[in-house]
């Protein structure tokens, strides 16, 4: 199977952190992006990667209604709720 680049948009505690890896597929995606992410951002968002990790665990990525190539999961951690996005991207400039 053909690795694709994937874009992750993060939504929590009032910001908004966007990320890209490559992966088979958007399942396969979510370990990379979260492993990928380093403890010094994880702390100054007010997170974990633990955290994080039980919402990619207890939820799927869910098609996006009328879009191509996007999915969303959301769940909640102690300092609230946590909306990731992920789209299939192109990887040209």
């Amino acid at each position: 199977m053909t690795k694709k680049l994937y874009t992750f948009v993060l939504e929590f505690g009032g910001g908004t952190y966007i990320a890209q890896v490559s992966a088979e597929s958007p399942v396969a995606a979510l370990p990379d992006w979260l492993f990928g992410l380093r403890d010094d951002e994880l702390a100054k968002w007010g997170t974990t990667r633990s955290e994080l990790n039980s919402v990619i665990e207890s939820d799927h990525p869910v098609p996006v209604g009328g879009c191509l190539g996007v999915w969303c999961l959301t769940g909640s951690v102690k300092k609230g709720l946590v909306l990731i996005n992920m789209i299939a991207t192109d990887g040209s400039s």
